[in-house]
């Protein structure tokens, strides 16, 4: 919340809203939170908190398997247009774009 904004808290749907002071514009709007009847909030937070960590910590370590898995493939390619450059026999050197010029 800025210096030029306050939170209202709406009594029908009870949702939180950020409006500015010299405009009346909403700038933000936060649905309210559903609780289940008869369950503990702070439970809610607890459980809803270990699901978004233990899911964060499955998407990291895949995403590390996920770039060990890219690196063998680029370097399996590489190695495939290495053979197939030797094999050819061709032994120029590329074109360098800078002498185009």
């Amino acid at each position: 919340m800025s210096e030029g904004s306050f939170l209202v808290d709406c009594p029908c749907c009870e949702a939180r809203i950020e409006v500015d002071k010299r405009t009346g514009k909403v700038l933000r709007h936060w649905k309210k939170p559903e609780i289940k009847k008869g369950a503990d909030p702070l439970q809610e937070a607890f459980k809803k908190m270990k699901d978004d960590k233990s899911r964060l910590n499955d998407y990291f370590s895949n995403a590390g398997k996920s770039m060990e898995d890219k690196k063998k493939e680029l370097e399996e390619k590489f190695k495939q247009e290495k053979k197939r450059i030797e094999d050819s026999g061709d032994t120029s050197k590329p074109i360098n774009p800078m002498d185009l010029d």
